[in-house]
């Protein structure tokens, strides 16, 4: 699904790719082709900030002539829900995507600003939830400076 795509692989909030209205407003714009670069996805998310993220590699030509998506928000989330409890019999959430995105960063060894930026954090510390600790790494590493 080319939702659950987004949201792991390009770190997307699930109102930055199915979009947000309040009371017929809208407050956040659905994904739309034009939006889809050759290797970046532009969108317009939370507090009115535009992002630049990774277009996934597998995000084709297919995958972008099916935009914009025009399922509900309540619909996705209950298919990420029913899907998790299925699969992994755990409770997740569209967001569960967003945050195995940031936490593949981290663990790949992409710096912590890097990570703020493509995840469209304001603050620092909200990214550095994303730091798991390795005790076995942080000891090699702590052996190697001394």
């Amino acid at each position: 699904m080319i939702a659950m795509l987004l949201g792991f692989e390009a770190g997307m909030r699930i109102s930055e790719i199915i979009g947000f209205e309040k009371k017929g407003i809208i407050i956040i714009p659905r994904l739309t082709k034009d939006l889809i670069g050759d290797a970046s996805i532009k969108i317009l998310g939370k507090g009115k900030k535009e992002r630049i993220v990774p277009r996934p590699k597998r995000f084709n030509e297919t995958a972008k002539n099916l935009l914009p998506l025009t399922i509900k928000r309540r619909s996705l989330q209950n298919f990420i829900t029913n899907l998790g409890r299925e699969v992994l019999g755990k409770e997740i959430s569209f967001h569960t995507l967003r945050h195995g995105f940031c936490s593949h960063l981290a663990n790949a060894g992409r710096p912590l600003h890097e990570i703020q930026m493509l995840a469209g954090h304001s603050r620092l510390d909200t990214t550095g939830i994303y730091l798991h600790a390795n005790p076995e790494e942080a000891i090699r590493k702590a052996s190697e400076v001394f």
